[in-house]
């Protein structure tokens, strides 16, 4: 089972800052993998994990097992074949959570259609009891956006969906978070084009779960030391980055 670490002197470590004081760490039970975290309240936050497509809520200072859990496979039209859509990101804009896929296809290099969502979810805590409503419907078609998009062309997208995600110059996306404006970046762990993480800002995403095509800025390029993108949030201007190679070879370094 994996541990997380949460709080503020959980960013300050891996941020590197240093003279960092630690709690010790909590454990929360009844999941592996967890892939992406989004807080609630002061004590509450939800977890999703890329070998399920189940929400699971934790109380942060317990830990323990989930307190709530929610089955997303009827929300996220999941065929029954390969059914794991390999959630791998959130960010939250105003009282919405923005959850994403991988868009890559399995570790086999097989087509996965599953794995090709973008949604959005709403919590509700009330004396301590959560509830979740889906907002809009799941958005399957951002991969078809991309290849559209004449700014990504240079990045040879259409050709990078095609392979298994962890081979070289394959798509595989694992990064979210928001911006000031209302918009949300998605991270790329692969491509690493030239050597540098990919980012892309998407503008409209709450007229996505409504059924209209993706908007997007200009491509980012970040300098990560020839990594890509495992993890990142922020807040306001500032952004903490959890960088990786794009075939888990090497260790995970931290930028902000």
């Amino acid at each position: 089972m994996k541990t997380i670490l949460t709080g503020v002197a959980g960013l300050a470590l891996a941020a590197g800052v240093s003279g960092a004081s630690l709690s010790p760490p909590t454990t929360y039970r009844g999941m592996c993998d967890a892939s992406a975290a989004t807080s609630l309240s002061a004590d509450l936050f939800v977890v999703a994990n890329d070998e399920d497509n189940i929400l699971r809520v934790y109380h942060r200072q317990a830990g323990g097992m989930p307190a709530f859990s929610f089955d997303m496979n009827s929300f996220l039209r999941i065929g029954k074949k390969n059914p794991e859509a390999d959630i791998e990101a959130s960010a939250m804009i105003g009282d919405r959570i923005y959850w994403i896929t991988s868009h890559g296809r399995n570790a086999k290099g097989k087509d996965a259609p599953n794995r090709e969502r973008f949604f959005a979810t709403r919590f509700f805590v009330t004396n301590n009891t959560v509830s979740l409503t889906p907002i809009g419907r799941p958005y399957t078609l951002l991969l078809d956006d991309f290849f559209r998009e004449p700014r990504l062309s240079r990045f040879h997208l259409i050709l990078a969906s095609m392979l298994a995600p962890k081979e070289h110059g394959a798509l595989n996306i694992e990064g979210l978070t928001s911006t000031p404006e209302g918009h949300l970046l998605i991270g790329f762990r692969n491509p690493i084009p030239q050597g540098k993480a990919l980012l892309v800002p998407l503008l409209n995403p709450a007229e996505l779960i409504q059924g209209k095509s993706a908007k997007f800025g200009d491509p980012l390029l970040l300098d990560l030391g020839g990594y890509g993108i495992r993890s990142m949030g922020g807040e306001q201007n500032n952004y903490l980055i959890i960088a990786g190679s794009y075939n888990s070879d090497g260790e995970s370094r931290a930028y902000t």
